[in-house]
């Protein structure tokens, strides 16, 4: 099965990943799965294909990838000048407008690690308690928007790693069976230009919400004052 293509160039190209499909076979609980990204992208433009950056299994969206494994880095380098953009749906209401920056340090094995990002509340819904946001991480730590987020006590909803079990299961009552995190838009400064791929929010996300009306709230504020602007 293809993956819609957002960009294409001569050396890269952005796809349109769906929650639930892993990037690539090392991923945890992969031992007996077949299918999974780069397979995808490879068999699609009988190409090898090299992951530039990750996005977690249940989190969909914009997804940069290239033909040439020496342009890994450089391309990393022009995603961290550019920016990545999230969507996600969170717990709890926020009543401020404006961007914050989040900046607790992320730990793992080794220590801490600096990790910075930038949010924007975009809508909120006293009922159920729910808001959507803009996500912008200027930096790449494993698991980074979500755990910034759970660190402001907004976890993403449907996050069963760092989110609240409670409200998950009162989402999956409600018809959201997946991560509401999605990649929405990457921007890449290239030696040759700007590059912009975004990725509309898919189905399984707009569907739950489409009663409440919280994301056509929120993507109006998007298309009127963020994604075509630098972060």
């Amino acid at each position: 099965m293809t993956l819609p293509v957002l960009y294409e160039a001569a050396d890269f190209v952005i796809v349109d990943k769906p929650s639930g499909l892993a990037v690539h076979r090392g991923e945890p609980g992969l031992d007996s799965d077949r299918d999974w990204v780069v397979q995808r992208v490879r068999n699609q433009f009988r190409r090898y294909v090299w992951p530039v950056h990750r996005l977690d299994r249940p989190t969909s969206g914009c997804l940069l990838l290239t033909f040439d494994p020496g342009l890994v880095e450089p391309l990393a380098t022009a995603l961290r000048d550019g920016r990545k953009s999230y969507l996600a749906a969170v717990r709890g209401v926020i009543e401020d407008r404006d961007w914050t920056a989040i900046t607790s340090p992320m730990r793992d094995p080794t220590g801490d690690k600096v990790a910075h990002t930038d949010v924007l509340p975009l809508a909120s819904r006293p009922e159920p308690r729910c808001s959507a946001v803009l996500a912008r991480p200027r930096s790449g730590r494993y698991h980074q928007v979500r755990r910034h987020l759970r660190d402001r006590d907004h976890p993403v909803l449907g996050d069963t790693s760092h989110g609240d079990g409670r409200v998950n299961r009162t989402w999956r009552e409600r018809g959201l069976t997946r991560l509401a995190l999605h990649c929405c838009e990457i921007l890449l400064e290239l030696p040759t230009g700007r590059v912009v791929a975004s990725s509309p929010l898919p189905d399984d996300l707009r569907t739950p919400f489409a009663d409440l009306g919280l994301w056509e709230e929120a993507l109006e504020r998007i298309d009127a004052t963020t994604l075509d602007r630098a972060g």
